[in-house]
């Protein structure tokens, strides 16, 4: 079965921490890229990326999978820019797969209440204003100190471990690695 990835961008995103697994999906899958408005723009490294769609085209897309990276994620998360298109497409079944501040996008969505997974908004890892922050995001999901958390249909993994997730995705959507 061909399966169809979506990449949800945003400015500033962090491409490095999604850039293995779409390497390894892209051989067996559909990857698209998606942007608020569909035109390109700069990662947190100032790449441009090239958009196949906007978000109200993700909506349309019935994908298998959302990835979405970290980086700076003030630019969709508190106008709620890409909610409806991932509770969308996690509606119609697709893994959601985030990492490191993609996990905070997902959280934003209401995607990881009763989940567990993981972030790297804690003490350890974060200002103590960023934890503050974006505490209210976090309420209701499982969290587990961990570098990658499967539950489900949701992947949640830290930055540093951007090999471990996209193994998992890659075995999640039935793909050897």
């Amino acid at each position: 079965m061909y399966r169809k990835v979506a990449v949800l961008l945003y400015p500033g995103c962090t491409y490095f921490e999604v850039a293995t697994a779409v390497e390894m999906l892209s051989r067996h899958c559909d990857v698209r890229h998606f942007t608020p408005d569909g035109t390109e723009l700069a990662d947190s490294s100032g790449r441009r990326l090239t958009a196949q769609g906007s978000y109200a085209d993700l909506e349309a897309g019935g994908f298998d999978c959302v990835l979405v990276p970290g980086g700076d994620p003030r630019s969709i998360v508190p106008e709620q820019k890409a909610t409806a298109a991932l509770l969308l497409a996690a509606e119609r079944g697709a893994l959601m797969a985030g990492i490191c501040a993609g996990n905070l996008v997902l959280a934003s969505a209401g995607l990881l209440k009763g989940v567990r997974a993981t972030h790297n908004y804690t003490p350890e890892f974060a200002p103590a204003e960023k934890v503050a922050a974006t505490a209210h995001y976090w309420d209701g999901i499982l969290f587990e100190r961990a570098d990658l958390v499967e539950d489900g249909k949701r992947i949640t993994a830290q930055h540093w471990a951007h090999e471990k997730f996209a193994t998992a995705v890659a075995r999640h959507l039935g793909i050897q690695s």
